[in-house]
């Protein structure tokens, strides 16, 4: 394939995938649904009131229940098209579109980056663009895409420039790294963590080292500074990102925990599933709702009631170290029920009970296996996907996860199972060519004597 047909192939994916969400939405009608969670109310206060307030348990006041970008995004929308309006909540996804789209070349990237062969990486791009998870995320007024789209970045970015110890590949990786952790906390240790491991690189030298240990540093100040010392201020403590720690602890470690912030799902429900509720069921808060607050008790409200948000960290810290401290085993056990829902399904998630999403779950958890065994036979540079991955997967299991949880890491596992399905596609290419030459045609030359 030339390098002319492959931007092509690369184009028409990516256009593909576009469409494909873009379709997903409109069938959906998912503007009617959109899932914003506390985006939307922070969205709006941050138009009324000109900063991050949010209302909870009778209190208003200062919040850091979300971090800034994707409220701040979900304001813009709403001061364009107007607050809470279909028109804002579309534009949300048509970007969410956008950005899923953009997943498509940066997967290729990422499985070229990998050693992966133009095969690999091409059907790697090509799952991206028609995968089912991938496409429905999309329709959710939810930062998930864009999570994943750094995610994928940061991948490439590292492996780059520790490859080539070029600092333009390192600026790249440091941004778009320290706004992926302000946009979802949970990659912020691996972000620390690529300050230490960039003094293991011995590839490099170490004035190269010492010069991208001191960047990225200055990006996490320059990024996540701001929005840390704003939380000083108004909650009165160091909050890095995100002061909902312990109140997530506690959703997911209590006495009805299911290990995400569902309740279990009622008998009735079960059996609608199990007869084939619709999707635009699925996805109404009608059938969705039941979430642990819902369980607290008339005392432990009365201690949280018109509370700042820093006093609820501290009750909810309480109500969790005291359960878990009493009930080791069941704080074992939902351990291990968190990392069965974040690797497989979570049956207490309504949206989880459909073909479409139990069959290529299946497909894929069990092609990354595979394809985990071949790359690391082929020596594929995978420590630090294995650091960002690892160390989100130790995080899911010891606090909460959810469904939407393993999206991010979608492209590398595609690119793994790229790995497995490459030779059979090889292998059909091959023998279609080979069944369309022709014999070359027999010539018979004559020499003749004077």
């Amino acid at each position: 394939m030339s390098r002319r047909q492959l931007i092509a192939c690369l184009a028409a994916l990516t256009v593909l995938a576009f469409g494909l969400r873009v379709g997903a939405i409109i069938v959906l009608q998912a503007w009617l649904s959109p899932s914003a969670m506390e985006h939307r109310q922070l969205a709006v206060n941050l138009l009324e009131y000109g900063g991050f307030y949010f209302r909870d348990f009778g209190y208003f006041g200062p919040s850091s229940v979300q971090s800034p970008p994707y409220p701040v995004l979900l304001a813009g929308l709403f001061w364009l098209f107007g607050p809470e309006t279909p028109a804002a909540y579309i534009a949300a996804m048509v970007i969410n579109a956008l950005l899923g789209a953009a997943v498509v070349p940066l997967t290729y990237w990422l499985a070229r980056t990998l050693h992966g062969s133009a095969t690999v990486a091409l059907l790697a791009a090509a799952g991206v663009a028609v995968w089912p998870t991938q496409i429905y995320a999309a329709t959710y007024v939810q930062a998930v895409v864009l999570i994943t789209a750094c995610v994928t970045a940061i991948l490439i970015l590292w492996e780059r420039s520790v490859r080539s110890g070029r600092l333009a590949p390192w600026i790249g990786f440091s941004l778009i790294g320290t706004f992926a952790a302000l946009t979802e906390p949970v990659l912020l240790p691996p972000m620390a963590l690529a300050g230490l491991l960039i003094f293991a690189m011995r590839s490099l030298p170490f004035e190269i080292r010492l010069r991208n240990a001191a960047v990225l540093f200055a990006a996490a100040v320059l990024v996540i500074g701001p929005w840390s010392l704003r939380n000083r201020i108004v909650h009165g403590q160091w909050v890095p990102i995100k002061a909902t720690f312990w109140v997530n602890m506690w959703k997911a470690n209590n006495p009805y925990a299911t290990g995400t912030d569902r309740l279990p799902l009622p008998e009735d429900l079960q059996q609608q599933l199990r007869r084939g509720l619709p999707e635009h069921q699925r996805r109404q808060s009608d059938y969705d709702a039941a979430r642990q607050y819902e369980i607290l008790t008339p005392e432990q409200i009365d201690r949280l009631e018109k509370q700042p948000e820093a006093v609820r960290e501290a009750v909810f810290k309480e109500f969790t170290t005291t359960w878990i401290s009493e009930n080791p085993r069941e704080y074992a056990r939902l351990c291990l029920v968190r990392l069965g829902k974040t690797l497989w399904i979570d049956p207490d998630n309504p949206k989880t009970h459909d073909w479409r999403y139990i069959v290529p779950r299946a497909v894929l958890q069990t092609l990354t296996v595979i394809g985990l065994v071949i790359a690391l036979r082929r020596r594929w540079p995978l420590m630090f996907a294995g650091v960002v991955v690892g160390l989100a997967l130790l995080t899911y299991t010891l606090t909460i996860t959810a469904a939407r949880f393993s999206i991010p890491f979608e492209p590398l596992q595609l690119a793994l199972a790229a790995l497995v399905i490459a030779p059979l596609v090889d292998w059909v290419a091959a023998r279609w060519r080979a069944s369309g030459e022709a014999p070359a045609p027999h010539v018979e030359v004559v020499i003749r004597e004077s």
